[in-house]
């Protein structure tokens, strides 16, 4: 029986030693389909690699490319430039607290800044519930004035995005300081003067945002 075994070996051996580049190069390959998915996998859970934080131009873009597909608003693309370069910058300054998570996505502050705008005013800066395009109340306003001794001017200031964020922002943090979640200070910020369901409308948003962004920034 071992010699009938003899030939299948050297049969064997002759096709490995002619083949044996081909299956080198099959264990590289392997490596990369495994990697590739495995990274497929994390990137629906971390935008980090994408948005990288020492250059915000491609972060800005893609808002703006969200502006200007799904955004049912008649603003300028100038305007939709200036909203998405105020959005990054302040949110830069925003630092959810750990565990936060949106929809089951993780927080991006600049995209929840995105669909905060997007739930408040659906981006029309002149709006009936407030203020520009946070719709931010008189009371709030009046609020703000009093614990920072300014001065701010309704028909101008008030209505400026990067002032709208620069504010709300501020509150937010020291809401976010005391303990609230990131649920409760939105909630507070507004006084409760917002409907039952609000929260649950941005979070919808949220997650719209999100996956728009997943499908623009895949390979």
């Amino acid at each position: 029986m071992w010699k009938e075994t003899i030939p299948i070996l050297e049969g064997m051996k002759k096709i490995l030693l002619k083949y044996r580049h081909g299956f080198l190069l099959i264990f590289p390959l392997l490596l990369v389909i495994f990697s590739y998915r495995e990274a497929d996998t994390r990137f629906s859970y971390d935008l980090s690699r994408f948005f990288e934080k020492t250059d915000h131009s491609k972060e800005e873009a893609v808002i703006v490319s969200y502006l200007t597909q799904k955004d049912s608003s008649k603003i300028s693309l100038r305007r939709k430039k200036e909203l998405a370069r105020a959005i990054v910058r302040f949110s830069q300054k925003l630092q959810l607290p750990d565990g936060t998570l949106l929809g089951d996505y993780p927080p991006v502050p600049s995209l929840f800044l995105l669909a905060w705008a997007k739930t408040r005013t659906d981006f029309q800066p002149i709006n009936e519930k407030g203020y520009g395009i946070l719709a931010l109340s008189e009371f709030f306003v009046r609020e703000f004035e009093m614990s920072s001794g300014a001065k701010i001017n309704r028909d101008y200031d008030i209505q400026l995005d990067s002032i709208q964020f620069k504010i709300v922002i501020l509150k937010l943090k020291e809401y976010l300081a005391e303990g609230k979640s990131v649920k409760d200070a939105y909630q507070l910020l507004y006084k409760n003067n917002i409907p039952p369901n609000e929260w649950e409308i941005l979070i919808s948003n949220y997650k719209k945002i999100y996956e728009y962004v997943i499908s623009e920034s895949k390979p």
